[in-house]
């Protein structure tokens, strides 16, 4: 399956980043186009789930979503602005101006790369004034500083990062031109967020293993091989059962009270996208009247998530009250704080259009939009009634009957067949289309 990154950014930017991304034909680049930053929150909410990495034309609009909690930094970036992205400007000023440009605003470049682009090309005896900073500044504090250095009589031109403010200069008459990254830059950007998106889809088949360990204490010793303690384990491991099931893995009890569920990272982060187990082990205690600890180990292999979830047990019992403790690959020792940790699939927010075909349609929007989010988390490109069966906890026979109307609304295409086993018909397998 295709990496799909998103390009965010105003026009002008936008066409730029095409122009320097053509020779990545191995990648989907999905673009779409602001005339405000403040767009951005909307685009990512409505996109977030089928797209793997952003591509922000800029590092306005990123840390405007970073600041909002939109996205993490692993999830994006933007080119960087060198100063040979000045430079270039710098020419295309002089040439459309026909003059020598001696007098200047810059803003959003960081004054270590403007002195080195200047001492590197001779520059010394041009006056300019600066508005430096990192992360995100509302464009009406720098459309202030170049309209002050201008009235001021300290400028002829100004230089600005952010296309609202070149406009807005430019339609209060003042000579304005827009710094923009290099196509190098915007490659080596495009090489980080390709090696990212492949290395979280990597990390997502890791090994996970969720250990189950019963909490006693010298008082609980002498009924602990009793009966009635043997019909408390056997309900708690009816309960590992469905667990094991909910994150696709196998459970394996290996001595009493110490149970282990083999699965993915991906699918256990995928389960707690969508649950607590904190609240899995307030529901287990009043019904198997045990209370249990959990150990999560990580590792690339089983050897090395066993050895991490039996540290993690390791630093669990100094805890005298059910914890739950992660060991990662890193061996980095994480002791999980009893919060709310559900979060779930955000429903996207689909166009008039649609809402139309939707009141004909037999599925909900809200049940592609899960469809969509959970092939784009497990990079399926081809799915089945199986798939959507076990996606939303339901029948094949509803998958199918999902999969059909998709089909109809031209969300999906039926793309060939899987044999299901050794009897019975093959299952049809379908390509999702995102509806752009």
């Amino acid at each position: 399956m295709k990496v799909r990154i998103g390009v965010i950014g105003p026009s002008d930017s936008v066409n730029r980043i095409q122009l320097a991304t053509k020779e990545f034909s191995h990648i989907d680049f999905i673009t779409f186009i602001y005339e405000k930053t403040e767009e951005v929150a909307t685009i990512i909410e409505k996109n977030k789930d089928t797209i793997d990495q952003w591509l922000f034309s800029g590092q306005a609009p990123y840390h405007y979503a970073l600041n909002l909690g939109l996205i993490d930094e692993i999830d994006g970036s933007y080119p960087p602005l060198h100063g040979s992205s000045l430079f270039g400007s710098l020419l295309e000023g002089t040439v459309k101006t026909g003059k020598i440009l001696q007098r200047i605003s810059i803003d959003t470049i960081l004054e270590h790369e403007i002195e080195l682009a200047f001492n590197t090309h001779s520059l010394k005896n041009l006056t300019y004034y600066a508005f430096p900073y990192e992360g995100y500044k509302p464009a009406r504090k720098l459309i202030d500083f170049h309209r002050s250095m201008y009235e001021a009589g300290k400028i002829d031109v100004a230089f600005t990062c952010i296309k609202v403010v070149e406009l807005e200069l430019q339609k209060i008459g003042i000579p304005c031109f827009r710094i923009i990254p290099t196509n190098l830059a915007i490659q080596m950007i495009v090489h980080i967020l390709e090696e990212r998106a492949y290395s979280l889809k990597y990390r997502k088949s890791q090994i996970a293993i969720v250990g189950f360990e019963t909490i006693s204490t010298p008082a609980d010793y002498d009924h602990y091989f009793s009966f009635d303690y043997q019909r408390h384990e056997l309900e708690l491991r009816k309960y590992l059962i469905d667990f094991s099931e909910q994150v696709s893995g196998s459970l394996m009890q290996l001595g009493d009270g110490l149970f282990f569920v083999f699965t993915t990272r991906g699918e256990l982060e995928l389960y707690l996208h969508q649950n607590s187990l904190f609240t899995f082990l307030h529901q287990v205690e009043p019904l198997t009247n045990l209370r249990v600890r959990i150990g999560i180990g990580y590792g690339a292999t089983v050897i090395e998530a066993e050895d991490h979830v039996r540290k993690a047990f390791k630093q669990a019992r100094q805890h005298p009250m059910p914890v739950i403790v992660s060991v990662n690959e890193n061996q980095e020792i994480k002791v999980m704080e009893e919060a709310d940790q559900e979060i779930h699939f955000s429903s996207r927010v689909w166009g008039t259009d649609w809402q139309e075909k939707f009141k004909h349609a037999t599925i909900s929007p809200t049940i592609v939009s899960k469809v969509l989010s959970f092939a784009s988390y497990y990079q399926k490109n081809l799915v089945s009634s199986q798939d959507i069966a076990r996606w939303l906890n339901s029948t094949e026979r509803n998958g199918r009957r999902i999969l059909q109307e998709m089909e109809r609304l031209q969300l999906a295409k039926l793309s060939g067949e899987e044999q299901s086993g050794s009897r019975g018909r093959p299952r049809k397998l379908y390509k999702l289309v995102h509806g752009e």
